[in-house]
């Protein structure tokens, strides 16, 4: 038998988490800063400023890393400032520092990037050395 006091606890949890995104993305849609005509340098810049707020929303536990992902895909898609921001970034990410972009936004452009079928640049090396290390089984004592 269904608790009617559990059920109702995670409806609530769900609208909280669904308002809490909706919140997120317009936050981040009217925070989406210029990116000129045909500027490289801007677009790349607007994408560093707009996921830096995403991994700001992130530690201070507005939303989630998979919700941040959620809200940069949803934006590709309906921001065509963000879109063409985030292509630039993908394309150029060769030339963009190790530690210049915020954890999410590395994590949002290497899906991107393996997407569009790019190949791998430092920063992806950087990532799977990561990954590998993470789940590299326990060494036997």
């Amino acid at each position: 038998m269904i608790n009617l006091d559990t059920t109702h606890a995670m409806e609530e949890e769900n609208i909280s988490l669904e308002d809490s995104t909706t919140a997120a993305y317009e936050k981040l849609l009217n925070n989406m800063p210029a990116i000129g005509l045909i500027s490289r340098k801007k677009r790349i810049k607007g994408y560093i400023q707009l996921t830096e707020i995403a991994q700001y929303m992130i530690d201070n536990a507005e939303i989630n890393d998979e919700g941040a992902l959620y809200i940069l895909s949803i934006m590709m898609r309906k921001c065509s400032d963000f879109n063409k921001a985030a292509m630039m970034t993908a394309l150029s990410l060769k030339t963009v520092g190790k530690n210049v972009l915020s954890p999410i936004g590395l994590k949002f452009i290497l899906d991107v990037r393996k997407n569009l079928g790019l190949p791998s640049t430092h920063h992806s090396t950087e990532e799977s050395t990561i990954a590998v290390e993470n789940n590299a089984p326990d060494k036997p004592d």
